[in-house]
């Protein structure tokens, strides 16, 4: 079999507490990420870095990002991160050590750019004080930046972000939970199709795809609760039938491949 030319996982929503007991929804969430750990730094054949797609803490306390990085510290590989709608920019800069932005503002959205192996990254912050949480949208200037790096980009190029662009067909979350203008950055992505290797994100606490014009949009499921949103759902409930899930994606000269996992908390 062909071997990869990169190989990365995508984890989730940790929603990592002020202290090793902390519970969302009675999930304790730390616990899960643990074990998470153990499970990629386990790989018989390593992956060449992991990404965070946002809300790598719960309450934005300087207390939980302290746990969240002593704990992420163990992975054996880079990880890279994407701000999230219960995450702060200039914690994330200060505890796990994500990218400053270039006016030197700490608390400056955070948008960057990375490469990998000639596979160009591209990260955005939808967290936006405009519109009412959890909701996102992108400011002007952050989808200049996007064409930006789109333009001065000639390889493959794959868009990190937190929320979801489109409508899901869930009433509570199509109301709630999109990026505003996610339709503007799609606009932006339509004409790099053919090199665009995806768009990666969170938020929705469940694994799921959605492809339009081309492109394939997908969301990791959270690392220790999923929502149970449905097409007859006006607001979000917790899967007990799910577990904590990661994916794992794999990127060939003509194709993407991801898998999903899902796993056990306690062993």
């Amino acid at each position: 079999m062909t071997k990869p030319l990169l190989t990365f996982a995508h984890i989730t929503d940790t929603h990592v507490g002020q202290t090793p007991q902390f519970a969302r929804y009675g999930y304790p969430s730390l616990p899960a990420l643990e074990r998470l750990i153990d499970i990629l730094n386990g790989f018989p054949t390593p992956v060449d870095f992991v990404i965070h797609t946002g809300d790598v803490s719960h309450d934005q306390s300087a207390a939980s990002y302290a746990l969240a990085a002593r704990t992420l510290a163990r992975l054996t590989a880079p990880i890279y991160y994407v701000n999230g709608n219960h995450d702060l920019p200039e914690l994330l800069r200060e505890y796990l050590g994500a990218p400053a932005h270039p006016s030197g503002d700490p608390a400056a959205p955070l948008d960057y750019a990375f490469e990998v192996r000639g596979e160009h990254f591209l990260v955005l912050d939808a967290h936006n004080p405009d519109v009412p949480d959890p909701q996102g949208k992108l400011r002007d200037s952050q989808l200049a930046y996007a064409q930006q790096v789109i333009t001065a980009t000639a390889g493959p190029l794959t868009v990190l972000l937190h929320y979801p662009v489109f409508p899901m067909a869930s009433p509570w979350l199509d109301a709630h939970m999109l990026v505003e203008n996610g339709d503007a950055l799609h606009a932006l992505l339509v004409p790099v199709r053919d090199r665009l290797r995806g768009v990666f994100l969170g938020h929705l606490h469940r694994s799921c795809q959605v492809y339009r014009d081309g492109i394939g949009y997908t969301c990791a499921g959270s690392s220790f609760a999923q929502y149970a949103w449905r097409p007859w759902d006006d607001l979000p409930t917790v899967d007990s039938d799910s577990c904590p899930a990661y994916n794992v994606v794999q990127y060939f000269p003509d194709q993407v491949i991801v898998y999903q996992y899902g796993f056990q908390a306690g062993g």
